[in-house]
């Protein structure tokens, strides 16, 4: 499959700040990107490289806590109903 022509992880990246609101719109952002065919592992390493997108903004601790935990919904790490 052809990569999206944005960058998945500054997308993810943007969307986790603000950070208090953050964790369900990166899930469904994460979703609706799987639904369209999107590789689940690319998905994955998209999320590590969004947490350096944002240590490299200089963005809040939170914010990268924020895509760590969304980093357990494509690998199935996490309560049933976050799962993707």
């Amino acid at each position: 499959m052809e990569r999206p022509k944005i960058d998945v992880a500054e997308r993810i990246a943007d969307l986790a700040e603000p950070y208090e609101r953050a964790l369900l719109t990166i899930r469904g952002y994460a979703a609706a990107l799987l639904d369209t065919g999107y590789p689940r592992d690319t998905l994955y390493e998209d999320f590590g490289r969004a947490r350096s997108v944002l240590s490299g903004r200089g963005a809040p601790e939170e914010a990268a806590d924020t895509v760590l935990d969304a980093m357990d919904f494509p690998v199935g790490f996490s309560s049933s109903h976050m799962k993707l």
